[in-house]
């Protein structure tokens, strides 16, 4: 059976799961951490699941180098020079990220291109929603939008937005697939168009529910999960490409963390290799070009910021490998998980406590390792499933801090368990002896044997005993007993005395064992005072006549647990203490009187009045010890003095016999 404190630490426990699964599906109701922890988590897994880039896409890239052999803005010519140097290498789809929304000073100009983009068939031209947009139903609503002048429209293969929403901490995680006009009318967005087009499916045939957007295609669906804008997180295969725009490119590119970004005068100078135009999505744009300062940050780009155009050959990427990371998993499989870490943790923590603090720490890190790897697992192979879930370690994490309310909970409690176990300890030993053991063991000292120390003894015996039992039952005769004896140790903690032991009718009281106590001469013999007043107040109250003798004395005794090792005592043995047993003879320490050794009236100081008894022979002492009634210390005084005695202690007396 368990016991109330194992019962109620494991209802803790239940109850802190509970809480936690509440809180944690709050968090995921309000969506609390999406946008700040998990979107650091979510950074971390597209950082970390890189997959290799299967030469899908090419940038041709507006740059340094080709302002330098043109000027910029670029005239129209060169788009047009460029389009044709790029039809024998035979793309499969062209998508520019570059705006043509005025027309040129020459219109003849604007001809020439308009008839380039139809020659090629295959060209896509940007677009893009202007003025504050509303949300609509899975979708962003412009008042304004900004389209390629119509020569250009009329010849282009189809336009794609170019909005970019970059997140509130400055990094752009989604593509917005499509935003509507004023009219009504849909606009898709340019990397989703020229995804299409690479892989021949029909944006016509496309279908959404709910938060599902499917595109049919002959070599399979890709079915995209998408968020209330209308957006999808893109899966950045690709870090951003850093080139040092004062260094020519050196083709073809083998680095396959990167996108093929190839200058386009080298295209127009015909200095590119087909093989990294053919075949593929070619997207053209402005790169490493500081008149245009279209970069972000994203996910995987650490300190660096990624260019507009790479942006959308990566939101490409993910729809050509149909590869599409969602934020976190679903709030079934994250409270899941946050049940089956949060209790595990705080299963440890209960039963090994610090230990097991760090050995669920350990687990978590082991969870943490082990999301990331299956992400990673999962953004491998040529083509994707779809829907890839970043884990949702976010909403996982927390279960720390209800192990740290478990681990506060357990100390609380066991503090408390401690100081009552030194208060019920204290009502068997004095709270001192039981400070003394506690700490011994603590310590690993607990261990029999003893140390010399100077102690003063105080030894009381119930005057008149055998008389008093006769006339009472067993259980009254006890009750009267413990009423005494519980006012007398009250007396005797605030006098910082230990009670060493009870025999019967007798009291056994320490000073200087085993705490050190200042003056404890003195000490002990106001407390024996205090003791003897209180005695008498208590006595006339009513009940059995009962009255003490106290004898005190003041030396050297060994202290320290005696027994054995499974059962001790800590006691004083030494001939100190048989001298202070042997004052509270009847015909030494008289009715309601308190008597000292001359060890102990030495350190009392003047303020004193005392009766000179005489002396007694003490067993093991040659000579006799001398010793004084006490009638006055400082403003104490005893209650009922008695007279001198008519003839002086002077006989022969062994200790321990009366």
């Amino acid at each position: 059976m368990f016991t109330k404190r194992h019962t109620r630490q494991r209802l803790v426990v239940a109850g802190l799961t509970l809480v936690a699964l509440a809180v944690g599906a709050l968090l995921l109701r309000t969506e609390l951490f999406d946008t700040t922890l998990q979107s650091i988590v979510y950074d971390k897994a597209i950082d970390i699941g890189q997959a290799t880039l299967r030469n899908q896409v090419t940038i041709v890239a507006l740059d340094e180098a080709t302002v330098d052999q043109y000027r910029y803005p670029l005239p129209r010519p060169v788009y047009t020079d460029l389009l044709r140097a790029l039809k024998p290498l035979n793309p499969s789809v062209i998508a520019f990220d570059i705006a043509f929304y005025d027309a040129a000073q020459n219109p003849d100009e604007d001809r020439a291109l308009a008839t380039a983009i139809k020659d090629a068939g295959n060209v896509l031209l940007a677009m893009q929603g202007s003025g504050t947009a509303t949300l609509g139903d899975h979708t962003e609503r412009y008042p304004v939008v900004q389209l390629p002048i119509p020569v250009l429209r009329d010849a282009a293969a189809g336009v794609g937005t170019v909005n970019i929403h970059p997140d509130p901490d400055g990094r752009v995680r989604f593509a917005q697939l499509w935003i509507e006009g004023p009219d009504g009318a849909t606009y898709y967005s340019l990397p989703l168009v020229a995804a299409a087009k690479k892989v021949r499916a029909e944006l016509s045939s496309a279908t959404r529910a709910d938060d599902i957007f499917t595109v049919p295609a002959p070599l399979g669906d890709r079915v995209i999960p998408v968020d209330r804008r209308g957006g999808m997180t893109i899966y950045y295969a690709a870090r951003p490409e850093q080139a040092n725009p004062t260094v020519e490119r050196d083709y073809p590119c083998k680095n396959t963390d990167y996108f093929c970004v190839v200058s386009m005068k080298d295209v127009i100078n015909g200095t590119v290799p087909r093989d990294l135009i053919a075949g593929r999505a070619v997207f053209i744009g402005a790169h490493t070009l500081s008149a245009v300062p279209d970069s972000y940050l994203v996910p995987n780009s650490g300190g660096d910021k990624m260019f507009g155009v790479e942006i959308w050959a990566n939101a490409a990427q993910s729809i050509l490998t149909n590869r599409y990371p969602v934020l976190k998993q679903g709030d079934v499989a994250t409270l899941a998980q946050l049940l089956i870490v949060t209790l595990v943790g705080l299963l440890l923590v209960l039963r090994w406590r610090l230990y097991g603090f760090i050995g669920a720490l350990a687990l978590l890190v082991a969870y943490v390792f082990g999301a990331y790897v299956l992400f990673s697992l999962q953004t491998q192979g040529l083509v994707g499933g779809g829907r890839v879930e970043v884990p949702s370690i976010a909403y996982v994490v927390p279960a720390v801090f209800w192990w740290i309310i478990l681990q506060g909970y357990l100390l609380v409690e066991e503090q408390i368990t401690v100081a009552r176990t030194r208060s019920t300890f204290g009502r068997f030993v004095t709270p001192s002896v039981a400070r003394t053991i506690i700490d011994r063991e603590e310590a690993g000292k607990l261990t029999l044997g003893g140390e010399e120390k100077r102690v003063t003894v105080l030894f009381g015996d119930v005057r008149g005993f055998t008389t008093i039992s006769e006339g009472l039952t067993p259980g009254i005769l006890l009750g009267h007993l413990n009423r005494y004896f519980d006012g007398m140790v009250d007396i005797v903690n605030r006098y910082e005395g230990t009670v060493n032991k009870f025999n019967g009718d007798s009291i056994m009281v320490l000073w200087g064992a085993p705490l050190e106590v200042k003056d404890p001469e003195r000490t002990a013999v106001e407390c024996a005072l205090e003791m003897q007043r209180w005695i008498v107040a208590e006595r006339e109250k009513g009940g059995p006549d009962v009255s003490f003798g106290f004898g005190i004395n003041t030396g050297p005794v060994v202290a320290g647990f005696l027994g054995a090792k499974g059962r001790m005592e800590y006691t004083v043995i030494g001939d100190s203490a048989n001298v202070a047993s042997r004052l509270t003879a009847s015909d030494i320490a008289r009715r309601d009187q308190v008597v000292v050794s001359g060890e102990t009236l030495g350190e009392l100081g003047d303020d004193i009045e005392a009766i000179d008894l005489g002396a007694v022979l003490v067993k093991g002492r040659a000579e006799p010890v001398p010793c004084w009634q006490i009638n006055r210390l400082g403003h104490l005084t005893t209650p009922k003095p008695a007279p001198a005695p008519d003839v002086p202690v002077r006989r022969a007396a062994i200790a321990g016999y009366r």
